[in-house]
């Protein structure tokens, strides 16, 4: 059978062989798409956990019937970005859109918060449905997937489309027929909410995406396997480069499309009020107006090219014998695919400051 004709060629150059080799989850021909749900809960006291609403949470999550739990999910704590130092996230994935949709309302951010005795509380959800065509993962290595690769049926496939600029874009399978574009009738839907329209706090704020091609990015790090030489290696150096080029993204976002971008570190998932153990296992997770955005920032600003050549040169320094792991699931979303949801979050929490979000009340 002849494939099928692409109407916009691949970014890749021709007879390209990558450095270094490259895997991609491919999943199953019925899959129809991916639903990832993150949920936070932030306490406004400096240097305070969230406590009651984390045990709230944890509660429900276990409490979900075998038919209703995610496929997989973490835990994380917020260190930097466009939330609060110590808030406390998790990332449920499911593959029936159905199915997280009912389970998500089961939670009912705003009758929780009105459970909790502590009101310096806030919590929120955001969440987004993929379909298949429009989603691209990208793993370092064979032996570590995480994320939405954890689904029973997703089986790891070595590929050759990386390490040139364009091969997330190719690795869509969208990206065929369609160049994810800004189009121009929603640039006024792009634009962020005027400044004092919404506060956050003591508000209840919610909406979807107003406009199309809204691009979301994990993109993961695992050192757990490092010997001691790389591991100070990765965290003296790989990783304060890293954290430089998010701190350039926080400070420029609206120059650069950044929406609810924040740097997660693992923790055990516990479930019993206990401390949060920290893994050696963080990510950077948020959404980009447009995969372009994204893609300008990767190709063009010193930050993020400062990012890639250390990668590399951190990869030709420890060769076959590297523990670090990297990864990356990247989303391309239509009108409407994710929906956001706030309640009495400080203003710089998500995407608050950064979306027109339909539904703003006071609690």
């Amino acid at each position: 059978m002849a494939c099928p004709v692409r109407r916009y060629p691949l970014k890749q150059p021709p007879n390209h062989e990558p450095p270094i080799p490259r895997y991609m989850m491919k999943f199953p021909d019925d899959l129809k798409q991916i639903c990832t749900a993150y949920l936070g809960a932030q306490s406004h006291r400096e240097g305070q956990s969230p406590d009651q609403a984390r045990t709230a949470i944890q509660k429900w999550l276990k409490g979900l019937a075998s038919d209703q739990a995610p496929y997989h999910y973490e835990h994380f704590i917020v260190e930097k970005g466009q939330d609060i130092p110590g808030c406390h996230v998790w990332v449920l994935y499911r593959s029936d859109k159905d199915t997280c949709e009912r389970t998500i309302s089961t939670l009912d951010l705003p009758a929780l918060y009105s459970t909790l005795n502590d009101k310096s509380t806030g919590l929120w959800c955001e969440r987004f449905t993929t379909p298949m065509p429009r989603l691209e993962t990208n793993y370092s290595n064979d032996d570590y997937f995480p994320g939405l690769a954890k689904l029973a049926s997703a089986e790891p496939k070595r590929h050759t489309l990386s390490a040139y600029w364009g091969a997330a874009r190719d690795r869509i399978p969208e990206s065929a027929n369609d160049r994810f574009s800004k189009e121009d009738d929603q640039e006024e839907l792009r634009r962020p909410p005027h400044l004092g329209s919404v506060k956050g706090l003591g508000q209840h704020i919610k909406g979807s995406n107003p406009y199309d091609n809204l691009c979301h990015i994990r993109s993961g790090q695992f050192w757990e396997k490092c010997e001691a030489v790389e591991l100070e290696a990765y965290e003296t150096k790989l990783r304060s480069t890293l954290l430089n080029g998010l701190g350039y993204l926080w400070d420029n976002p609206l120059d650069n499309g950044v929406i609810g971008l924040r740097f997660l570190r693992n923790v055990e998932k516990d479930g019993d009020g206990k401390e949060a153990v920290p893994r050696k296992e963080s990510c950077g997770a948020g959404f980009f107006r447009n995969l372009a955005d994204l893609e300008h920032w990767a190709e063009k600003h010193m930050s993020h090219l400062k990012i890639w050549t250390g990668a590399i040169s951190h990869a030709k320094r420890f060769g076959p014998e590297m523990g670090l792991r990297l990864f990356h699931e990247v989303s391309v979303l239509k009108k409407g695919e994710a929906e956001f949801e706030y309640v009495n979050c400080l203003p710089e929490t998500g995407a608050i400051r950064y979306m027109k979000l339909e539904h703003v009340v006071p609690l």
